[in-house]
């Protein structure tokens, strides 16, 4: 026999041992009932460990592993109907199952309790530990089992709406929570003020006595527990940023068991995902505070037919066998969060209705009427929006319905609005109709002057059909909300929905919900695309006559686009990108009014010809161009010429005399800062002999003022090359700089 059989032999007993218990588990749950999650079945393949991994496990047969845990974290563990189940009992027993591990929960007082027991050596795993630097150095973390965001709380009368509120406030954590030190790190700009408790009931307490303004715990269903003890607290905020890890955290020399628990949670997670679902809906059982009759409707039944009407999005929307729309979504998220199975039909109102009267349907989407009340119960509305009429632009506003007496309104076949209108109005006229789409057609037509619908559907309706003259002209005071009808024959289903509605927050389910309802025509946009079908014929015949045209247009730009870069070499000097002098003698005319004071400047570069006669043409342009440079970056709004080699000239709009001075003053430090370096070593920088004038007004001539800058730029070259004459003499007769 190979040796390692003789190692695996002990973990296929083990395997096979674990399936008979997995058979066994499963048998035992179906018995009991639904009221406890069933442990997954054993994997089609074994768990991949390694050789050592599976050595080690047959080594720990016997011996009892404590899995320390926060007993009050909601779906992990809770007491339902007398037994303590949830989603690590499951774990545990699947745990065993698979890796042949004795894992039982320790008896813990609370989270601190747990942790403090393990840190002491008491516990052999904790679970639910977020990773921190400070518990990395004793702990070694898997990748968490699952992760629930955690939450804010305040209490509905406060100012607190929102987590930024909290800054600087007293706010609860439980002790040695690691969001204390997360929040921060998270949301650097608030900045709490922590209280720690042992216990949740303790900060909750606190926070109904207005002890603290907030309570930041985590997650995990325990949320609406805490709701629906405490109603007088709200939920702000779910901090998805900061999830609670349920990680399996064990000692730091564990390494062994660290990675067959890492290894465990990786290759088991469809069947983790399992027991999270299983167990999410027992613990809403349990929150929800469902009575015996409505658990046993759950177990024995489970199941209702939902009517959805046709064409009422963005609330009704049914697409192959599926509710959606907000209504939808709405239902599902009760229906999910309980098990609950839902058989879906579809059908226009009146007819889902004439269904739902004689018990072959069990749901329908509804307003709340007192002839409604005799074969419908009502939960919770899901949306608490009231009706409004709506009319055109141009229709008078209108004060509740008694103000339609005597106006044609139209109205949904089935609807309330028939009998509303009927009991507030001595002679209604009303229209009927078989959707919304024909009710609004109807009033854009003139055919009928209001309408009565819900302002959500209204919205969605008149913005993706492109409405712009259909507006609210008043509102209704009837208790016109959204409901969930439910059959009398079903009073179980409708206790159930009335408690979980009211836990479900509408926005976010309006938000979900428009994302999966189709887009409307936009009748503004077709309009428009009909005419575009017209113009489409007429601009194929006027393409054919523009076809020549644009050919014409086509050569004429060419030759214009020639001439400009015919006229662009013409008056730039390619060297320096400056007007040359062609552009100065051609275009260069009297100063445009408004421009005055006008100053211009002359310039004569310096040492160009000794540049190019030492070190050739190239180091010359080298110069020229770096003196063009500093020259724009000075006066960056001038108009700059190239005159000649080594002569420019600029002139400038709105200059002083100052101003002139400043800036030329300015510009020869810039030039000295500036330089190039020589193949041969050394550098050269630019300089220049440079005058200015100034004319104040068109009286005086361009032509004048530059030859008075000129005689000034000659003057100030003399005294440059005294000034040059007198160092070289200095220096014995040697001119070594350039």
């Amino acid at each position: 026999m190979p040796l390692r059989w003789i190692f695996e032999w002990p973990a296929r007993c083990m395997r096979w041992l674990g399936l008979w218990l997995a058979g066994c588990c499963v048998l035992t749950a179906a018995l009991a009932g639904p009221s406890v999650p069933a442990t997954p079945a054993a994997p089609a393949t074994p768990l991949q460990l390694s050789a050592d991994e599976q050595t080690w496990l047959v080594a720990q047969r016997g011996k009892t592993f404590t899995v320390g845990f926060d007993p009050y974290a909601g779906l992990d563990s809770f007491e339902f109907r007398g037994k303590r189940i949830g989603l690590l009992p499951e774990l545990l027993k699947d745990m065993q199952v698979q890796l042949g591990l004795q894992v039982v929960p320790a008896q813990v007082a609370g989270w601190d309790d747990a942790y403090q027991r393990f840190v002491g050596g008491q516990i052999n795993i904790l679970y639910g530990a977020n990773p921190t630097p400070e518990r990395e150095k004793i702990m070694r973390f898997t990748r968490p089992v699952w992760q629930y965001p955690y939450t804010v709380f305040a209490r509905k009368n406060s100012s607190v709406q929102t987590l930024g509120d909290l800054d600087g406030r007293q706010v609860a954590f439980l002790r040695n929570d690691f969001v204390i030190q997360q929040l921060p790190l998270e949301f650097p700009n608030i900045r709490p003020h922590s209280v720690e408790f042992d216990e949740p009931a303790q900060a909750l307490a606190a926070l109904e006595a207005s002890k603290v303004e907030g309570f930041v715990t985590t997650g995990g269903g325990v949320e609406y527990e805490f709701l629906y003890a405490h109603p007088q607290l709200t939920l702000v905020a779910e901090l998805k940023a900061i999830t609670s890890d349920m990680t399996m955290a064990v000692a730091k020399d564990q390494v062994v068991l660290a990675g067959i628990l890492d290894k465990y949670i990786a290759q088991r997670e469809p069947a983790i995902r399992e027991l999270v679902r299983s167990a999410e809906r027992l613990y809403n059982r349990k929150i929800f505070r469902l009575t015996e009759a409505e658990l046993n409707w759950l177990e024995t039944k489970g199941e209702a037919t939902v009517g959805v009407a046709e064409d009422y999005l963005p609330f009704d929307y049914y697409h192959q066998g599926e509710y959606r729309g907000i209504a939808g979504e709405m239902l599902k998220r009760v229906t999910d969060s309980l098990g609950i199975r839902l058989k879906v039909v579809s059908g226009s109102f009146a007819d889902i209705m004439a269904q739902a009267r004689a018990g072959k349907i069990d749901v329908v989407n509804m307003a709340k009427t007192d002839d409604r009340l005799k074969d419908f119960l009502f939960p919770h509305p899901i949306n608490t929006e009231r009706d409004i009429i709506v009319g055109l632009k141009t229709s008078p506003p209108v004060q509740d319905v008694y103000d339609l007496e005597g106006q044609r309104i139209a109205v949904i076949d089935g609807f309330w609005h028939e009998e509303y209108l009927r009991k507030n109005l001595k002679n209604p006229q009303i229209v009927k109709t078989s959707d919304i789409l024909e009710s609004l057609q109807l009033l854009r037509d003139g055919k009928v002057a209001y309408m009565i619908e819900n302002p959500t559907v209204v919205e969605f309706y008149i913005n993706g059909l492109g409405y712009t003259d259909v507006v609210k002209r008043g509102n209704t005071s009837k208790d016109s909300f959204v409901y969930f009808g439910v059959g009398r024959h079903q009073p179980e289903l409708a206790s159930i929905m009335d408690k979980v509605i009211p836990l479900i927050r509408y926005e976010e389910v309006k938000y979900a919900a428009i994302q999966g309802v189709p887009g409307l025509r936009n009748e503004a946009n077709m309009q428009l695309m009909k005419l575009v079908g017209v113009l489409v014929g007429a601009l194929v015949v006027i393409g054919l006559v523009a076809v020549r045209v644009v050919r014409k247009l086509v050569e004429q730009r060419a030759r214009t686009q020639f001439l400009l870069e015919r006229e662009h070499f013409l008056y730039t000097d390619t060297l320096t990108g400056f007007h040359n002098r062609n552009y100065f003698s051609h275009k260069v005319d009297k100063a445009p009014q408004g421009v005055y004071p006008q100053a211009v400047v002359v310039a004569d570069l310096n040492n160009l010809k000794r540049v190019n006669d030492a070190y050739g043409h190239a180091a010359g342009d080298a110069l020229l161009v770096m003196f063009a440079e500093q020259v724009r970056a000075q006066w960056p709004q001038g108009d700059c010429f190239r005159i000649g080699g080594d002569e420019f000239l600029i002139t400038l709009s709105h200059a002083s005399e100052a101003q002139v001075q400043a800036d030329l003053e300015a510009f020869r430090l810039r030039c000295q800062s500036a330089s190039h370096a020589l193949p041969e070593g050394g550098s050269i920088h630019p300089s220049a002999a440079m005058g200015y004038a100034v004319r104040e007004s068109a009286e005086t001539s361009l032509d004048k003022c530059i030859a008075e800058a000129d005689a000034r730029m000659y003057l100030a070259k003399a005294q440059m090359k005294k000034r040059r004459s007198d160092a070289i003499q200095r220096s014995g007769g040697r001119d070594s700089q350039i």
